[in-house]
């Protein structure tokens, strides 16, 4: 089975739910996104299709069926549009509180690789991440420590190897 699917190996991940305050947080905004965007969808829907047959007579509707059939479509070609726009704009909103502080985190952990074990992580307080950038904290105060004390090994030469 998995010479045709590769995916379908038998280390299945066993643990669906690593983090579930995490993973709870942005699953709940995505399905009340979703919720909200169809209710609008649905209410734009109605209020076109209602307006359109407003303005038919009930006789003019068999004679102008095709017209709300087109209606019908550009109503929901409207609403995959809309809903597009604002679940990427969502997207990139989720995306940036997760992206943004890896790549803070990254950084920071750059420079104290080279030895600046003076610097601390800040993160905004809407961000992600912020058990961890207090655990790199307090590495980093535990690594000035030892520095200041002597304690820490220098690192060792890289001769081109």
């Amino acid at each position: 089975m998995s010479k045709f699917f590769p995916f379908m190996t038998s280390k299945k991940r066993r643990q669906v739910l690593i983090n579930k305050e995490f993973q709870f947080k942005y699953i709940g905004r995505v399905f009340w996104f979703t919720v909200v965007m169809i209710i609008i969808g649905g209410i734009f829907a109605f209020l076109f299709i209602s307006f359109l047959f407003m303005q038919l007579e009930q006789d003019a509707f068999v004679t102008e069926y095709p017209l709300v059939i087109k209606a019908i479509f550009a109503t929901i070609a409207i609403q995959v549009l809309l809903t597009g726009v604002f679940v990427y704009w969502e997207g990139l909103y989720i995306t940036h509180k997760i992206v943004g502080p890896w790549v803070r985190i990254k950084r920071f952990l750059e420079d104290v690789g080279k030895g600046n074990f003076s610097l601390r992580l800040n993160l905004r307080s809407a961000d992600e991440f912020q058990d961890v950038a207090k655990w790199i904290n307090e590495m980093c105060d535990n690594l000035e420590r030892l520095h200041i004390e002597g304690k820490l090994c220098p690192p060792k030469e890289n001769n081109g190897e």
